[in-house]
């Protein structure tokens, strides 16, 4: 009995596949197909784009029309006549609205470019969350089977005696009905399995196949050593709000921009025509060339740009608070993280010596068993201990690992 359940608990749950999906590919595969990064790209882009829109107003305008009258004897008097016009505008003062609104444009870009970077980290965070899930779901389903199996072989035996007349048949069915709830549990062990894949597969932009396998995390010591908590005033989610900040600030200033004159130029040249081709009988009044310097200064507009100031104002208020929140938010991952890691190790280390103590258990009971000195109970008992403390094992292995990601998010690392 002793080389059989050695052999049940020592078997590698994830079989031979030397091509088996790592860890580090289900991240590189989850950064380069996520919906969701996917669309985190395109308004980092957009905003990108909103810049150089926002530059355009320091580039003057051109505008080209053409009209045409045909005049006909039975419609009313009058000769044909056409007219072509080309208008260069140029704004020369508008209070420096455009050097502020370009100046917002800049710190939204930069607030998108940290918030993708958010983004990306909590990918890779939420990629590492169902990877270590359906490794657990995996052992899970090996430690329902080991104790399906170990089940089935006490009914054999049981059954055996049964026949013999050395058992009773009430402890013929105590293990039957055992192990009918062991087959149970064993299928929803697997049904569980299959959505954790399918929530990995999700995450990985559906680039995960059904009978792709996935490598089990390398077995190696882990350290919360090596993180500088001066970094968690620089995470990027507070550069972001900063920048939105930023660039609510640069907003107002354009606002205020409106208590200011606006100065333009207008160069136009103007052909006028008596037919379609712009021809004329008197070349002396056949063209026009204008410059026009217009200036607009609204003094009063119903208190509106007042109210635009103090709706800024309240707005970066509300940011402001938003941020202070935010800092302590950051502040209670990390406290949390930290707890969860040395909470994780403690109970490793402790699920460890249950374990074994467990199978040392489960050998005694069962050579007891088999010697006619344990009962049926104390057999099916010493099987749900094992089961228990191998599933507690498993647990407490891979939620080292969760508490390593955790801190990792916190620290962008």
């Amino acid at each position: 009995m002793k080389k059989n359940l050695i052999s049940i608990f020592v078997v590698p749950f994830l079989g031979l596949n030397l091509y088996a999906l790592n860890l580090d590919e289900a991240i590189d595969i989850a950064l380069k197909n996520n919906n969701s990064l996917k669309k985190q790209n395109y308004i980092l882009e957009e905003s990108q784009e909103n810049v150089v829109y926002s530059k355009s107003a320091y580039l003057p305008t051109l505008n080209l029309s053409y009209e045409y009258n045909a005049n006909k004897e039975n419609l009313g008097e009058g000769k044909d006549n056409s007219t072509a016009a080309a208008i260069v505008s140029y704004n020369l003062f508008n209070g420096l609205k455009d050097f502020h609104t370009i100046n917002s444009a800049k710190f939204l870009e930069q607030n998108s470019l940290f918030t993708y970077e958010a983004s990306k980290n909590d990918l890779i965070y939420s990629t590492k969350i169902y990877y270590i899930n359906y490794l657990k779901s995996l052992k899970d389903i090996e430690t329902k089977q080991n104790a399906y199996k170990l089940l089935q072989q006490q009914y054999e035996d049981s059954k055996n005696r049964y026949d013999q007349g050395l058992l009773a048949k009430n402890d013929l069915l105590q293990v039957n009905a055992q192990m009918l709830q062991a087959k149970q549990a064993l299928a929803s062990a697997k049904a569980s399995s299959k959505i954790a894949k399918y929530e990995l597969k999700n995450i990985l932009g559906g680039k995960l196949s059904i009978d792709e396998n996935i490598d089990d995390l390398p077995k190696k010591e882990i350290s919360s050593n090596g993180y500088d908590l001066s970094f968690l005033d620089n995470r990027s989610e507070i550069k972001a709000l900063k920048n939105s900040i930023e660039s609510i600030v640069s907003q107002k200033k354009a606002n205020n921009g409106n208590y200011m004159p606006n100065v333009n130029l207008n160069l136009s040249y103007i052909r006028l025509g008596e037919d379609a081709s712009l021809n004329v009988n008197e070349p002396a009044i056949d063209e026009q060339q204008t410059a026009t310097v217009t200036l607009n200064w609204n003094l009063y507009n119903a208190g509106k740009d007042y109210s635009q100031d103090i709706i800024f104002q309240k707005r970066i208020l509300q940011y402001k608070e938003e941020l202070e929140g935010l800092k302590l938010s950051i502040q209670l991952q990390y406290e949390k993280a930290v707890e969860e890691f040395d909470v994780s190790k403690l109970n490793y280390e402790t699920a460890k010596v249950s374990l074994a103590q467990s199978e040392e258990n489960y050998k005694i009971v069962n050579n007891r068993f088999k010697e006619g000195l344990s009962t049926t109970t104390d057999l099916i008992n010493a099987n749900y201990l094992l089961t228990s403390a191998k599933q507690s094992f498993d647990n407490a292995y891979y939620d080292r690992f969760l508490a390593k990601a955790a801190l990792d998010r916190v620290f962008e690392k």
